[in-house]
């Protein structure tokens, strides 16, 4: 196994601009560093209240902060995105249309939700659209919204709730499940390591829900057009309970939530020079609404001013690796290479300790696979393995005819019997 170091992973550092909502390059595979795993080369982090917390870069994946990230907490109005998952979903498979008319039933109604109910404010004499209650449960977070897109995707709120938990299971959450689809309930749980994790592919399938419903800062309901009958009421304005929509620039999303059980939570997103952050805070305490979500505000601005300001994104490179010897092969060499450069997300200054190493056997049989994984990159800061991408074969090498399969084979033989000799003659030494 031949292990070179390759100094030219120093070189092209840079830092690295990237659009929201990309994951790691393909066929690389980029650690989720805690801060314990590069020790003492992590920034001190801010104190924050949140009982249970966790800092995302969007773009790598890489985590940048946790506290307490397994502990299972109530999500409170933060299932209101793992409804909106789903009605996305089966819009994507064609089950139901932004622009269908939502026949709305008496349970879906503002007057029939559970008392302090956050609410859309939907009643008999009123026609709904699929997207309008996708603003319903994004901008309000209306129990009543999240009712009545349930009996429309699924029939009713029992088999929705199936459906949500499914979708949570094929995404790999374990510990995040519903009891009913508003966050109304306490028996509804998550972490916040699943729901940042949740966050982030959403966030990836769905980058037009930001511009669309999570950085609206208000939204009126119901509109003239949604009034099938003339009545006395009129549109309903509320604004947006991310008040860092107001207050801290890039901040373009996602949820906020509260009941009693949970505390002050918050899923929050925002953009800065190209680098998306991923926040989610559980359990924030506050006696009341405005200093609950004053406090909430207070530990998201820390977060995401911790996450930009002390951490950059580094592209490593794509090392390729020519002459290596093929036996057997039509052709006597082939040359192994990174498909893509990887990416990582390191506190600033890190640089300069990172080192690259390549793996890889120098001596291959035919047949020979392009595509196919023959060794390794590896990249390190001090003991550290922070990245890893596979070396792939670029090209395929076929076996070649008997007379070179034969001839090749003599020489390994003979190679073998003169390393044997070697060997012998120099333990007599």
């Amino acid at each position: 196994m031949k292990r070179p170091q390759f100094w030219w992973a120093l070189v092209p550092l840079l830092l690295l601009f990237l659009p929201p909502g990309l994951s790691s390059a393909p066929g690389a595979h980029v650690s989720l560093q805690s801060p314990q795993g590069l020790g003492r080369w992590y920034p001190a982090p801010p104190e924050i209240s949140a009982r249970s917390a966790v800092v995302l870069d969007a773009d790598t994946g890489a985590l940048l902060f946790e506290k307490n990230a397994d502990t299972v907490i109530p999500p409170a109005s933060l299932t209101k995105l793992a409804a909106m998952q789903v009605a996305l979903r089966a819009t994507e498979t064609g089950r139901i249309a932004l622009e269908d008319e939502v026949l709305l039933t008496p349970d879906s109604y503002a007057l029939n939700m559970p008392p302090g109910s956050s609410l859309m404010f939907l009643g008999p004499g009123q026609r709904v659209t699929v997207d309008e209650l996708l603003r319903g449960l994004a901008v309000p977070s209306g129990n009543d919204a999240a009712a009545a897109l349930a009996h429309h995707v699924s029939g009713g709120v029992p088999q929705f709730i199936e459906e949500m938990n499914s979708e949570m299971e094929r995404l790999g959450l374990h510990h995040t499940r519903f009891q009913e689809p508003s966050g109304y309930s306490p028996l509804n749980q998550t972490t916040a390591r699943e729901f940042a994790a949740f966050v982030r592919q959403y966030l990836a399938a769905w980058p037009e829900t930001l511009s669309e419903y999570h950085s609206l800062k208000e939204y009126a309901y119901p509109a003239p057009e949604n009034l099938i009958a003339p009545h006395a009421e009129g549109p309903i304005l509320q604004r947006n309970r991310n008040t860092l929509l107001w207050d801290y620039p890039g901040v373009d999303g996602l949820k906020t939530g509260f009941i009693p059980s949970s505390g002050y939570n918050i899923a929050l997103t925002g953009e800065r020079n190209g680098r998306r952050l991923i926040i989610v805070l559980l359990g924030g305490p506050g006696d009341n609404h405005a200093l609950g979500g004053a406090t909430r505000a207070r530990d998201g601005k820390a977060l995401l001013d911790y996450g930009f300001e002390e951490f950059e994104v580094l592209e490593l490179g794509a090392p390729q690796v020519s002459g290596i010897r093929v036996w057997k092969g039509e052709r006597a060499e082939v040359e192994l290479g990174v498909a893509a450069a990887p990416r990582i997300t390191l506190p600033k200054g890190l640089r300069e300790q990172l080192v690259g190493e390549l793996e890889y056997e120098d001596e291959l049989e035919a047949p020979v696979r392009g595509g196919q994984s023959y060794g390794r990159a590896l990249w390190r800061v001090g003991e550290t393995q922070v990245a890893e991408a596979p070396l792939i074969a670029q090209v395929d090498v076929e076996r070649g005819g008997p007379v070179l399969v034969l001839f090749d084979t003599l020489r390994l033989f003979f190679r073998s019997v003169g390393h044997f000799f070697a060997e012998l003659i120099a333990s007599f030494r």
